[in-house]
């Protein structure tokens, strides 16, 4: 390849990451103002005792998000590299290897999940919460959780398929509408409808409405995506996306779940509810600053998986460095933020009082710093087809999170940002670093 061609893939690149910046800002604007207007807005016309209900549903049934099997984040790193070949039969294929086997995943999900969510003990699916809640109104959330929640599965495919793409930036814009929508639908059931199962419906199905659209409109786009060929049934091709998926999948949504949803919901189980309460809150406020940063580097993953299939090493290189530089810098200004004024930033955001004591505050504040650094590595590692690796890192350190929980929630909300701070001193903080010089000294031998 020239080297004017290769200036104007970079140049390409390097346009496509900044597009996804530049959209990612009023796409986050939007999300602070679901979180500053919304959130506070269900806090105070359910009650916190409900609240509690409201936090617990959503996180016991966002655990089925595990049924996509990570596929869709299988799917990224194989399709960027198809498209950077120009191979639009490939590109059909990994799409119907991972949407067939994911629908029908879906479908029996439903045909399952459903009837047990109806026939199960409220005590035994939501503990304390379920004593301080009317039983139909919690149960007709949980059922409503489930749909949206289920049916967004097979439809999370239209993100990756952006994301290979490198249309970060449609994907951002998408994004402010479902949070626009989602604003606009929680700020009216407030108003009108103020109960737990409105609350909970808006919630869990505006985004799905919203992924029908993006869908609809990359297939319009790429006609050739939906022509099934015989080898979209290939099992060696779904076996080897499944297999990159379920590694995946521990790393994405299972990670998730037991780093950020397991805590409120054990809390919930076993505290007051104003307590789960408050620690759902600081977590959700914790969790709005680590996703912010890490929104800035998900665009490099299938820019690096280009960069990759192009052989274009420097590039891949100096956007490391960069990266990483940037990632510090994000985490040193959130460290002092929230370790200065966590308890300022919570009343501003609730217009009452919650208490976070100083060491906890800073212990927040580390874990963000500590989170970002670990977040920059992993599309970054993603990208140089360090999949199995990169993911097998971030599981390990969810499951020691989840397993330390029942051990330090009597100490209260110190505990458990101890518990996530010392998960990744132990674990990612000092091996991802190491697994990414790896994957960019193989990149160099090839």
């Amino acid at each position: 390849m020239s080297t004017s061609e290769h200036s104007g893939l970079r140049h390409h690149r390097t346009g496509r990451i900044v597009s996804a910046w530049l959209t990612l800002a009023p796409s986050k604007a939007v999300t602070l103002l679901v979180q500053v207007i919304a959130i506070p807005t269900v806090y105070r016309a359910i009650g916190p005792v409900q609240f509690a209900a409201y936090a617990a549903v959503t996180a016991a049934v966002s655990i089925l998000g595990f049924l996509n099997f990570g596929m869709g984040g299988a799917l990224v790193t194989p399709l960027a590299q198809a498209a950077a070949a120009r191979d639009h039969q490939r590109e059909a294929s990994l799409l119907g290897a991972t949407l067939v086997p994911l629908g029908a995943v879906a479908a029996l999900a439903l045909c399952t999940a459903l009837p047990l969510l109806w026939l199960l003990p409220l005590r035994t699916l939501f503990g304390l919460v379920a004593t301080t809640t009317p039983p139909q109104a919690l149960r007709t959330a949980a059922l409503l959780a489930c749909i949206g929640t289920i049916t967004a599965i097979p439809l999370s495919l239209t993100d990756s398929a952006r994301q290979a793409y490198q249309e970060m930036h449609i994907s951002n814009l998408f994004g402010t509408l479902t949070n626009a929508v989602l604003c606009v639908g929680l700020l009216l059931t407030a108003w009108l409808v103020p109960t737990l199962p409105a609350f909970v419906a808006v919630t869990a199905l505006s985004p799905v409405a919203v992924r029908l659209l993006n869908a609809a409109l990359l297939f319009l786009r790429r006609p050739y995506l939906l022509a099934l060929r015989r080898d979209c049934w290939s099992l060696q091709l779904v076996r080897r996306l499944a297999g990159d998926g379920l590694n995946y999948m521990g790393a994405s949504s299972i990670a998730h779940g037991l780093i950020y949803r397991w805590p409120v919901y054990y809390v919930a189980r076993v505290r007051p509810p104003l307590e789960s309460s408050a620690l759902a809150v600081c977590l959700q406020l914790i969790l709005l600053a680590v996703s912010f940063g890490f929104s800035f580097s998900q665009p490099l993953w299938p820019a690096v998986a280009d960069a990759a299939a192009r052989a274009d090493r420097a590039w891949v290189v100096r956007t490391v460095r960069r990266a990483r530089t940037a990632s510090l810098a994000y985490g040193v200004c959130c460290l002092l933020a929230i370790g200065l004024a966590m308890n300022l930033l919570l009343r501003l955001w609730l217009h009452r009082p919650i208490h976070v004591d100083p060491v906890a505050r800073w212990l927040a504040g580390i874990y963000i710093l500590l989170a970002t650094w670990e977040y920059v590595h992993w599309p970054l590692a993603l990208g140089l087809g360090a999949m199995r690796s990169a993911s097998q890192l971030v599981f390990l350190r969810a499951v020691a999170v989840a397993a330390s929980i029942p051990f330090v929630a009597r100490y209260g909300q110190a505990g458990v940002m101890a518990s996530l701070c010392a998960s990744i001193v132990l674990t990612t903080a000092w091996s991802f670093p190491r697994l990414l010089t790896r994957a960019l000294g193989r990149f160099e031998v090839k």
